[in-house]
C-alpha cells in the first residue's frame, strides 16, 4: 500500500520514468460530421502536434514541476523532430529516447468534435520498442514508473508485467494507463495489475477489463487487485477507491475545444498531487479532474503549458461562476 504521507522518496522531488508511445497527432477540428466514403467535408483547422499518451503524460508532469524522463523509440523524420522538440520544451528528459533510421514515427489522425473524437493510427510506428530495450539498472535513477498505451506497443506488451515487477523490487512506485485496446481483449492485464500501485482506466476500459456492466462494479473488482484505482468518466467526472474508501468528483461544465490527451493530463495531475505534493487521495483526484478539464480548453494534449497555478486559477474561477448562478 502506498500513502502520500508515509511514502519515502529517494529525492526531495518526484523523479519519474515514463515508458510508452512517442508520436504526433494530426488534429482535425471543426468538421460538421464524420467523413463518409466518396464524399468530401470541410473542417475549420488542421494542426500537427506532439501526441502519444506517454508523451503527453510526461510533458504535463514536467510542466507541473516534477523531474521526468521518457523512454521510447521514434523515427529520424520530421514527425520525430516534432515530438522531441515538444518534449524538451516542456522540460522532459529525452536522453533515453532512441532515434531510428529507416523507421516511421507513429502518427494518429484525430477527428475532434465537441464531445468526442475518432482516431486513425499508424500502428507500425510503435512496434520497435521491446522488453529488451529496458535495462533494469536504469530504475536506480528514479522513484516512480509510469507506463501508457500498452496495447499499441505490440512488441512490448508481453514484457510490461516483468518491467513493473522489476521496478517495484528496486523500490519504485508504479502507475498504469492501459488506454484503449483496439481489439477490446485487454490481454495480459490481470497479471500486469498485480505489480501496479495506481491504475487509471476510463469508465469504458474499466468495464471491459472487468467484464462488468457497471462502473461501480468495475471499481470494486479492480480495487481488489490494485491499491489505488481512479476511473476517469469524462462528462461525469471521476471516481476512485483507496484504502477501502470511495471518492466521487463532479465534472466541470466546460465547452471543450479538443479532448486529445485529457485522460493523460488527468493521470499526470494525480501523480503530481499525490506523490510529488503528498496531498491526500481525494484532493489528488480533484486536482487531476481539474487539470483534465482545463486541458480540454486548448488544442493538443500538451501544447499549452499548464502549471499548478493555472489549475488553481481555473478551479477558483469555476467556483466563483457557481456562486454567481
Amino acid at each position: 500500500m502506498i500513502d502520500a504521507q508515509s511514502t519515502e522518496l529517494k529525492w526531495s522531488k518526484l523523479r519519474s520514468l515514463v515508458i510508452g508511445d512517442l508520436n504526433v497527432d494530426v488534429i482535425v477540428s471543426g468538421a460538421p460530421q464524420l467523413p463518409v466514403l466518396g464524399h468530401e467535408i470541410p473542417c475549420e483547422d488542421v494542426q500537427t502536434v506532439m501526441g502519444g499518451a506517454a508523451s503527453i503524460f510526461a510533458c504535463r508532469l514536467a510542466q507541473l514541476g516534477s523531474e521526468v524522463d521518457i523512454l521510447g523509440k521514434i523515427g529520424a523524420d520530421v514527425n520525430g523532430d516534432i515530438s522531441l522538440k515538444n518534449l524538451r520544451s516542456s522540460g522532459v528528459g529525452t536522453g533515453k529516447v532512441k532515434v531510428l533510421d529507416d523507421f516511421k514515427t507513429g502518427v494518429t489522425i484525430s477527428l475532434t468534435y465537441q464531445k468526442n473524437r475518432a482516431l486513425v493510427t499508424y500502428m507500425k510506428g510503435f512496434d520497435s520498442l521491446t522488453g529488451a530495450d529496458i535495462d533494469p539498472k536504469i530504475f536506480a535513477e528514479y522513484n516512480h514508473l509510469h507506463i501508457s498505451s500498452i496495447y499499441i506497443l505490440r512488441n512490448f506488451i508481453s514484457s510490461v508485467s516483468a518491467v513493473f515487477s522489476e521496478s517495484k523490487k528496486r523500490g519504485l512506485t508504479t502507475s498504469l494507463d492501459t488506454n484503449a485496446d483496439p481489439l477490446n481483449k485487454y490481454a495480459y492485464v490481470d497479471d500486469i495489475l498485480g505489480h501496479v500501485d495506481i491504475f487509471f482506466p476510463n469508465d469504458k476500459e474499466a468495464k471491459a477489463i472487468t467484464k462488468t456492466g457497471s462502473v461501480h462494479a468495475a471499481l470494486e473488482r479492480l480495487s481488489a487487485k490494485v491499491p489505488m484505482v481512479v476511473i476517469k468518466r469524462g462528462g461525469k467526472g471521476a471516481m476512485g477507491r483507496h484504502d477501502g474508501k470511495t471518492v466521487k468528483v463532479k465534472p466541470y461544465s466546460i465547452k471543450p475545444v479538443d479532448t486529445t490527451g485529457a485522460g493523460d493530463c488527468f493521470d499526470a495531475g494525480f501523480v503530481y498531487s499525490f506523490l510529488h505534493k503528498k496531498r491526500n487521495f481525494k484532493e489528488s483526484v480533484e486536482f487531476a479532474n481539474a487539470l483534465g478539464a482545463l486541458s480540454c480548453l486548448y488544442v493538443g494534449g500538451a501544447e499549452k503549458r499548464l502549471r499548478e497555478t493555472d489549475v488553481q486559477a481555473f478551479v477558483a474561477q469555476r467556483r466563483m461562476a457557481v456562486k454567481k448562478e
